[in-house]
């Protein structure tokens, strides 16, 4: 991960030399920033607007075949969740699945698999039996199911 370089006004002056050190900063800032590396400044100017982040956690083990829910937990905080999504991966990890619809009253959708509840400590993911991942491409453990990709605010 590059580190974030703080350069001086001096080193953009029309007489200065372009440096090694400049160079290095002007190529590794971009990155820090895109990775939300320690240190860096905000780069939103208004101050009235949360600034975003996002945090994507392994699912781990999960035999989808014969167990319809898993809990996923993460460490932020629920009042600074803005959304969350889901990606799955098949047993050979050929093919990628989104979790979509949303929850109706009964607490389930209609799509195969949803995301039942966000907590302040997990996210719930729920198989509905007889769909698209309630069969053996779905059962092998011993890899990573998955991703939960959370969209989070940092006030």
């Amino acid at each position: 991960m590059a580190a974030w370089t703080t350069i001086p006004d001096s080193d953009l002056d029309p007489e200065s030399p372009i440096t090694t050190g400049l160079m290095q900063a002007l190529r590794d800032n971009p990155v820090a920033i895109a990775g939300a590396v320690s240190g860096i400044p905000d780069v939103l100017l208004d101050a009235t607007l949360d600034k975003i982040r996002f945090k994507t956690i392994a699912i781990g083990d999960w035999n989808m075949d014969s167990t319809a829910t898993v809990d996923v937990n993460h460490t932020l905080t629920i009042g600074n969740i803005r959304s969350v999504s889901v990606m799955i991966r098949d047993d050979l990890g050929t093919t990628h699945y989104q979790a979509t619809g949303s929850v109706d009253s009964t607490g389930f959708a209609s799509a195969d698999l949803q995301i039942s509840l966000v907590d302040s400590v997990k996210v719930r993911l729920h198989r509905l039996g007889a769909g698209t991942f309630d069969n053996t491409g779905f059962n092998a453990t011993s890899f990573n199911r998955g991703w939960v990709t959370i969209v989070y605010a940092v006030p």
